[in-house]
């Protein structure tokens, strides 16, 4: 039999990757196919046997050969860690920094593109790893450190795994043909060209709906703090407005923001970038004790509706500088990528 799901597109949102953990979960064990391998579950992600054995279903996914991916998921990979056919087990997932220093040890930074996300069903937290479609002219994913097993067995750095129906395996001689094949088949200057492209235009996409999310989530506890100061405001009050639609909506928009900053993480190490973001997000995250005296058993007071206020324009600015910094950064990014594509035209 094979996986019941529709794998005509790619699957990327919550409830997308929820609808393919359930799948595996009544999948039967022969069903792991080239674009999709599951793993029972790690006590420690971070751990050299785990991490290992991720990054090396990572490498093998992008290994596959273009047309052969392409054929399902438009391309995508999954690596569902926690999940199992016939059992949703509880993987407890570390903060993303550590799982990504932890993985990086073998895959390495840049390429392959990955990124990695906890999924939450009924009480189990299941980690989908989503490695993005192999291209023409990309190059040959290589494990960047050797790892040896608990029982002796040595994997040298640079060795090549692709994935195959069913298992991830060390590379054939037909697999490194196919895989030269592939990197020539695009000059690799065009290719990387194509995907710094993408991934700008993807950076740019998060910091904006971010930022759009900080200035929204600013709207709507304003007026809540406002609400605050009438003579009819409890504790119960803002129960209430926890589970109103403006309630919820701050909700997402904060997730949102913490999502797209790790994102962003995920995707540029350029520091004067990644820096205000991760400032901008944490002081929004972090900012629970400017709302103490909201949470009072009446009507806030002026020192107190003041202190809130101060946060709130203090994330506006922190998202502000971000746009700001995003606008000169990306754009000095294109002048040079532009440069270099150029250089290499005139090359050939």
């Amino acid at each position: 039999m094979t996986i019941e799901i529709d794998t005509s597109r790619a699957l990327r949102t919550q409830d997308q990757l929820e609808t393919l953990i359930r799948a595996v979960e009544r999948a039967a064990p022969e069903d792991e196919n080239r674009a999709l391998e599951w793993k029972s579950g790690y006590p420690d992600l971070t751990t050299a046997h785990a991490s290992f054995a991720i990054a090396r279903a990572i490498l093998g996914l992008a290994n596959r050969p273009v047309d052969v991916a392409g054929a399902t998921f438009e391309g995508v990979g999954y690596v569902l860690v926690g999940v199992e056919p016939g059992r949703l087990r509880e993987q407890l997932v570390p903060d993303s920094a550590e799982l990504l220093n932890a993985l990086r040890r073998f895959t390495g930074h840049g390429f392959p593109l990955w990124d990695a996300r906890s999924v939450a069903v009924e009480d189990s937290n299941i980690l989908v790893i989503t490695v993005e479609p192999p291209r023409p002219g990309d190059r040959i994913a290589l494990l960047h450190r050797s790892y040896q097993s608990p029982r002796g067995q040595q994997t040298d750095e640079g060795t090549v795994f692709v994935r195959q129906p069913g298992a991830t395996e060390r590379a054939s001689r037909a697999d490194l043909d196919m895989l030269q094949d592939r990197l020539l088949s695009g000059t690799e200057a065009d290719a990387q060209a194509a995907r710094e492209a993408e991934r700008y235009q993807e950076i740019r996409t998060l910091i904006a709906d971010l930022v759009h999310s900080a200035n929204q989530w600013a709207s709507l506890m304003q007026i809540m703090v406002i609400m605050s100061a009438g003579e009819g405001w409890s504790r119960d009050s803002l129960a209430e407005w926890a589970n109103s639609d403006s309630g919820r909506e701050t909700g997402v928009h904060a997730q949102l923001i913490s999502q797209n900053a790790r994102k962003v993480r995920l995707l540029t190490s350029d520091e004067q970038l990644v820096s205000p973001v991760r400032i901008a997000a944490e002081k929004l995250a972090n900012g629970a004790g400017a709302f103490r005296g909201i949470h009072g058993p009446g009507p806030s007071r002026d020192e107190q509706r003041k202190t809130a206020y101060a946060h709130i324009n203090g994330v506006v600015r922190a998202f502000a500088l971000v746009e700001e910094i995003a606008v000169d950064r990306l754009s000095q990014s294109l002048s040079e990528r532009v440069g270099r594509t150029q250089s290499a035209a005139q090359r050939r």
